[in-house]
């Protein structure tokens, strides 16, 4: 009886055991949908090492089955550290599940990083522990942004006469101190003899399609100065533009009557006479100058314009843009169409009465408003 006794004891303990793994496996906590996978929990043991699972194949077959894809993880994927995941271990166990395995924890504590890279959503259920807290906000990208103090000096000034030529600049009396070498040897090599080049071709190729009427009302605008004329020698004596701008001295330079032709413009002239324009020369020097500046340019090759135009006793207090929009304006007036306009500073070409089509030729060695 004794031992039939025992025997009964025995069979209604292992009976109760595998009930209570049967409410263990029931009882495991769903995953919360928040990007993150617990472990599936181990297969209950029984009291006796002898005892089998109860675990149905239906419940093998939902452990196995993939994630829902929203919850899918994305392309860019960061694992957390060990003591993370072992922080979450100890959160699970704290929910009655049975400890996983140490790499089936780290597959499945994963967390998301949004492409954009903005800071994570706060963390929730197993990541809630000072362990998960440094990666709420995740690292932004590596911009290299160098001071300005390491951009070499002539890159810096290559940026300062690009904005002087493109109008970006406030109103400039000198060339910076550290960009007169930089103007020197640009104004002296080769590239602002391209630059001129280039304007020239382009403006030739405009003329030649302009639309002339044949009434001789179609008029091209020239400036002189850095435009049809080339004052390089004096600038080379002063500075490049380094020197702030003397009147008295410039005067006494345009006296000598020395101003050098600029190839290229000499050709455009030449062009756009032939094809039929009224050529105006249009120039800030004083009307005082009339005499030299006519020898000059016929010194240097031009002929045979339409009207020389300089500044009058009332126009000395205006400002250039003023004073050739005025001009300009008159000219239109008369009955002039103005298709063209060529000349080396803004106030040459903006204002009022601007023509048809406008050619900037290059000058960072001085502004004039």
């Amino acid at each position: 009886m004794a031992r039939r006794g025992s025997g009964g004891l025995v069979r209604l303990l292992v009976t109760l055991a595998m009930l209570l793994a049967a409410v263990a496996e029931e009882a495991t906590v769903a995953p919360a949908e928040i990007g993150v996978e617990h472990a599936p929990a181990a297969p209950a043991q029984s009291a006796s090492e002898e005892a089998p699972a109860l675990a149905s194949e239906t419940e093998a077959e939902q452990h196995n089955q993939p994630p829902p894809q929203h919850l899918l993880p994305r392309p860019l994927i960061i694992e957390l550290p060990s003591e993370a995941a072992a922080a979450a271990r100890e959160a699970a166990a704290g929910e009655g599940q049975d400890e996983a395995p140490a790499d089936a924890v780290a597959a499945t504590l994963e967390l998301e990083v949004q492409v954009d890279l903005v800071p994570a959503a706060p963390a929730q259920d197993a990541f809630e522990n000072a362990a998960a807290e440094q990666y709420q906000h995740l690292p932004r990208p590596l911009v290299f942004e160098p001071a300005v103090d390491d951009v070499p000096a002539d890159v810096r000034c290559a940026s300062w006469r690009l904005a002087a030529e493109a109008n970006n600049l406030a109103p400039w009396k000198a060339v910076p101190a550290g960009c007169a070498a930089h103007v020197r040897d640009y104004i002296a090599g080769a590239a602002y003899r391209s630059d001129l080049d280039l304007v020239a071709r382009e403006s030739t190729t405009y003329a030649r399609a302009a639309p002339l009427r044949g009434d001789g009302r179609d008029a091209w605008v020239f400036d002189i100065d850095e435009t049809l004329l080339s004052n390089l020698p004096y600038y080379a004596e002063h500075g490049y533009g380094l020197e702030l701008f003397d009147h008295q001295k410039f005067d006494r330079w345009v006296e000598r009557g020395e101003a050098l032709a600029i190839p290229s413009s000499l050709k455009l002239y030449n062009e756009v006479r032939e094809l039929g324009f009224k050529t105006f020369l249009l120039t800030g020097r004083s009307e005082g100058h009339l005499d030299i500046t006519a020898e000059n340019l016929k010194k240097q090759g031009f002929h045979d314009w339409d009207k020389l135009i300089l500044r009058e006793a009332c126009d000395c207090k205006k400002t250039a843009t003023v004073y050739k929009s005025e001009k300009r304006k008159a000219m239109e007036e008369e009955g002039y169409r103005i298709l063209g306009n060529s000349g080396d500073q803004w106030s040459d070409l903006l204002g009022w009465s601007m023509s048809a089509r406008s050619f900037k030729l290059p000058n960072p060695m001085y502004y004039i408003p």
